[in-house]
């Protein structure tokens, strides 16, 4: 075998369980390897299967090793005590393997033997909806224990949900039954936030719930050793709702399953073509393509956010479908309307032809410690331009909740976590960063004694009791009509400052405006699926810094993720 350079992490696994023979540790550095990326197995049937090392490897020695992978003692089949598991095409960890097999096997017993509504619910449904996709989703969820609900923003999710809330509760009361213990939950504290403002919203008659994040529903231990809730302990629900189910990764959903009553229902909304979790496994995906899960998927595509007319909206959908040159088109147009000084497009494109427009934006420039990338002073001036309406407010002293507010109406996102340090340094001299009222902060480990848990963000603000600076949180998702926190920096778990923040992180967030700034250059995590998220964080405007070159290359870049989740689907 070819010598191959294997991380350090890697690399004392493979010695740990591969002991001193060469394709045995190799086995084990090509599972560990695709669950660091973010796949769940090692797909030896693609290129991507053979981990960072395929280019180091030739045929001849890639079939010697497939060929010894039965006869290694570390590797078996699905009855056998191995830490690896090899099925043919796919070698796994064992844990992973028995999480996908525990998933599919829990979800297709909730996918089985949907009800019958009679002539009265019916008639409620029908007068529920007026839109017939709408209609169909919150049909599947009244008639299955599984409910599987995907659109883009402003398809009508969070409206559907809440007329399929109210829906159950009036199946539940003609059928005599004792009123729904209904939960809701998301991945983060943001998105379960979100959910809960979004449902009040509507103004539907379903009684209010609050949604949580499900760290907490699970009941997380301190040390962060697992979860209370189990199958010996499981949750006292009956129906389990849970937004931006795309963030799910395969772990939390096992858990998640383990501990939901076999006689549950279980909703999960999400975007089938966002960013899958930044763990292991793309299960909401896996799960929305699955042929023996079709009964139970309603995808809406209607958009009731975007007009026809909409920027934003037209080039969600070209990022969505791989259009580079329709994506382009669009970009295109936008900036000939700015050019133009036209009423001002939801869209502008400043790097169309390689520079920045001249006077799009403030005067003000910072040094910009940016890689090799198109202008980065005008990019400065426009974040700088894009956080002057909150800053003015941290300085005019205005109330807690305003400033949460304005902080909210605009966000810079980027793909590279080195871009994004680079503009943080760039907004957070290095000799204020303990000191500069108005510093976002976002928490990157989750500690549930204090309820902080990663991606949620507070602002550094003066302690209105004793004037030190502290880090306010507002009420989260766990209980969004909380009163404000003040958390000394000092008993804060792991954080890092917040006025930039990769794609991933905002995924459950929305902002009325969004710059969205992409490397340089072309590069592997810039994909279509990165791109199209990070576009939709947008409710009214975007401002897309990129290069024709690395827009056209992200289309042709799908996040596909190894997995075996969907043969087990369909093999169970």
């Amino acid at each position: 075998m070819a010598k191959l350079a294997i991380p350090p992490i890697v690399a004392h696994l493979s010695r740990y369980l591969g002991g001193d023979d060469p394709a045995a540790r190799l086995a084990v550095a090509l599972a560990c390897q695709a669950t660091q990326d973010g796949h769940v197995c090692a797909d030896l049937d693609q290129e991507a299967g053979w981990g960072p090392w395929a280019g180091e490897m030739n045929n001849e020695e890639r079939a010697g090793l497939r060929a010894r992978l039965p006869d290694l003692s570390i590797v078996g089949g699905a009855d056998d005590p191995t830490p690896l598991v090899w099925d043919g095409r796919r070698l796994s960890l064992r844990r992973y393997w028995s999480y996908e097999q525990q998933v599919a096997l829990d979800l297709l017993a909730r996918a089985t033997a949907p009800a019958v509504l009679d002539a009265e619910m019916e008639a409620a449904l029908l007068g529920s909806f007026t839109d017939a996709g709408q209609r169909a989703a919150a049909r599947i969820g009244l008639v299955n224990r599984l409910a599987l609900i995907s659109g883009g923003p402003g398809t009508g999710k969070t409206t559907t949900l809440a007329r399929l809330i109210a829906l159950l509760h009036q199946q539940a009361a003609q059928a005599g039954a004792a009123p729904l213990r209904i939960a809701l939950a998301a991945p983060t504290g943001k998105a379960a936030a979100r959910m809960s403002e979004a449902l009040g919203a509507t103004g539907a008659s379903a009684p209010v719930h609050s949604a949580m994040t499900l760290h907490r529903l699970l009941g997380m231990r301190a040390d962060g050793g697992g979860f209370h809730h189990c199958r010996e302990r499981p949750l006292l629900v009956d129906v389990l709702v849970i937004d931006e189910a795309s963030m799910i990764d395969l772990s939390l959903m096992a858990h998640l399953l383990d501990a939901l009553p076999a006689a549950a229902r279980l909703i999960l909304l999400g975007d089938r073509d966002q960013l899958a979790a930044v763990e292991a496994g793309a299960v909401f995906a896996d799960l929305c393509s699955s042929e023996r899960l079709a009964p139970c998927v309603a995808t809406l595509t209607a958009s009731f956010r975007f007009a026809g007319t909409s920027g934003i909206g037209r080039l969600a959908e070209c990022l969505r479908m791989g259009d580079a040159p329709g994506a382009i088109d669009q970009l295109q147009a936008a900036a000939q309307e700015t050019r133009r000084a036209a009423p001002a497009p939801s869209v502008s494109w400043p790097l169309e032809g390689g520079s920045p427009h001249s006077g799009d934006f403030g005067a003000g420039t910072i040094d910009l410690d940016w890689q090799p990338q198109v202008a980065p002073q005008a990019l400065a001036a426009a974040v700088q331009d894009g956080y002057h309406a909150y800053r003015e407010a941290v300085a005019a002293g205005l109330p807690v909740g305003e400033l949460f507010e304005r902080f909210s109406r605009f966000r810079v996102l980027c793909a590279h976590r080195q871009d994004v340090a680079a503009i943080n340094r760039a907004l957070t001299p290095p000799d204020e960063v303990l000191a500069q009222p108005g510093m976002p902060v976002m928490v990157v480990r989750n500690d549930p004694l204090l309820r902080l848990y990663n991606g949620d963000i507070g602002l550094a603000l003066p302690d209105p009791v004793d004037g030190s600076l502290k880090v306010c949180f507002a009420g989260n998702g766990d209980n969004a009509s909380a009163a404000l926190r003040w958390i000394p920096f000092a008993r804060l778990p792991d954080w890092e400052v917040a006025w930039a923040m990769t794609v991933h992180k905002a995924q459950g967030s929305e902002f009325a405006r969004v710059l969205l700034a992409l490397p340089a250059t072309a590069s592997p995590v810039v994909t279509r699926e990165l791109v199209y998220t990070g576009v939709t964080r947008s409710r009214s405007h975007l401002s897309l810094w990129a290069t024709e070159a690395v827009l056209q290359a992200a289309c042709a870049n799908r996040a596909g993720r190894m997995s075996g989740l969907r043969d087990k689907l369909g093999e169970s």
